[in-house]
């Protein structure tokens, strides 16, 4: 056998695992709610003083490392939002626009802010957006796996 044909024979098997990982890379639904959860957390802790927004924001990034250590445990891996490179871009999209809203709501929306209808329209906004955003970076990054554009 040749290096090529050992190179074509990797690559063989490098695709192959790339399918099965492609079916594999199913969440449940609340595994989706759960980054639209976080967001809506971390624009409702902008309403409140800052000791609690801080509380609120510390319980995210601890809740992030218990679902990555699950999902570890579970799947044997963790992907993130950042793996992929067709699948980055709803990631970011994601982020910037989450930010934009937890800003929004610092920043932009009169105190206090829970009693202000725009909040609540926004805050449902993120969570079901964080959702839909979570389902579509799943598909593009099973799409980026099995080879086939986004």
């Amino acid at each position: 056998m040749t290096q090529i044909d050992e190179a074509r024979a990797a690559m063989a098997d490098i695709r192959a695992t790339e399918q099965r990982l492609s079916q594999r890379m199913q969440w449940p639904f609340w595994r989706h709610l759960l980054p639209g959860m976080a967001f809506g957390a971390l624009m409702f802790g902008q309403t409140l003083d800052h000791a609690a927004s801080i509380l609120i924001a510390f319980g995210v990034t601890i809740a992030g490392v218990l679902i990555m250590n699950r999902d570890r445990e579970r799947d044997g891996l963790f992907v993130s939002g950042f793996a992929g490179n067709r699948a980055r871009w709803v990631s970011i999209v994601l982020l910037v626009m989450a930010v934009g809203g937890i800003l929004y709501v610092r920043y932009g929306i009169a105190a206090p802010q829970a009693q202000q209808p725009v909040f609540w329209v926004l805050l449902a906004v993120t969570v079901a957006g964080g959702t839909a955003f979570s389902y579509l970076w799943q598909h593009v990054y099973q799409r980026e796996l099995r080879g086939k554009e986004p």
